[in-house]
């Protein structure tokens, strides 16, 4: 894992269509895998539309069953969602937002390290959205050891 740089910035809400997934954090890539085809078959990634995981509970605190994320689409057609989707915005605001780069094995470190940050900086988490972007991958995208470039955006008071 690689820290590219930290910084507080003012994002814009994003408007996406997503996929409810719950269970263990690390199981939301069969929700991006159908979503992905979904965007395909509708030709929406001539786009760009900019993808996202939003992570709405902590796993030190919630039995993994519980947990729930999303995989999400940002909606630059306005497309309505197709079966199992729905409209979902992601919060904007003040965040703290740390950019990686990391492959798959490499995401619970970084969340991990995001926090840790964080916390040495002495900023106070809020309750907004807690997600990470994904700015680009420079390999092939099903491959778990190609690296990814991730905004892991936290909102803060």
């Amino acid at each position: 894992m690689k820290i590219n740089n930290t910084e507080i910035k003012n994002l814009e809400p994003i408007k996406t269509i997503a996929i409810l997934h719950l269970g263990e954090y690390s199981g939301i890539c069969g929700a991006f895998e159908k979503l992905g085809a979904w965007a395909g078959a509708n030709n929406l990634w001539a786009a760009s539309p900019k993808m996202a995981g939003v992570y709405h509970d902590d796993p030190m605190h919630t039995p993994a069953e519980k947990l729930r994320s999303q995989a999400c689409l940002e909606n630059l057609s306005g497309i309505e969602p197709g079966e199992g989707m729905q409209h979902y915005t992601i919060s904007g605001g003040k965040y703290f937002v740390m950019q990686v780069e990391v492959n798959m094995s490499e995401y619970k470190e970084a969340w991990e390290k995001v926090y840790d940050v964080l916390n040495e900086k002495g900023y106070e988490c809020d309750m907004r959205d807690h997600y990470e972007l994904y700015v680009s991958c420079t390999g092939d995208t099903q491959d778990p050891d190609a690296p990814w470039i991730v905004d892991l955006c936290i909102p803060v008071k």
